[in-house]
């Protein structure tokens, strides 16, 4: 029984050096594989408006404070004007991304045409991400 577990030990060890005596690390014998869990899907809140030439589009992660108004949201830095911008935006976001369209909490924002918003919510579809519209403002 001793035999067999030096017989076992020597061979185990011997594989952790190459033929030159180099040591050789565990992880180069075994693959490296992530398994990590996949990171939860993202949510946005995205508003539009008419800025009197074109359609504007501000886009939240984890939404805006309750307390937003309509000027703090379109006064962002991060406004994004023109539908073909907001769209590479969209597509940029990683699959499994969801956004919600205009909260009807906030009074004064606006949407496009139905067709641009079906445009819009298709487009982004075919790239894994999903635009939800909440309710069409009054």
């Amino acid at each position: 029984m001793r035999y067999l577990f030096l017989a076992v030990l020597t061979l185990t060890l011997s594989a952790c050096f190459t033929p030159n005596g180099n040591r050789v690390s565990f992880s180069s014998l075994n693959p490296q594989t992530d398994i990590s869990p996949a990171s939860p899907a993202s949510s946005y809140e995205m508003y539009s408006w008419y800025n009197g030439q074109d359609w504007a589009y501000a886009i939240f992660e984890n939404g805006v404070k309750i307390s937003s108004t309509f000027q703090e949201i379109t006064q962002d830095d991060d406004t994004i004007v023109g539908t073909r911008y907001v769209l590479d935006k969209l597509l940029e976001m990683p699959r499994g991304t969801k956004v919600y369209w205009n909260l009807k909490r906030i009074q004064g924002f606006q949407m496009p045409s139905q067709e641009t918003v079906n445009d819009i919510v298709r487009s982004a579809k075919k790239a894994g991400v999903t635009v939800e519209v909440i309710a069409w403002p009054n």
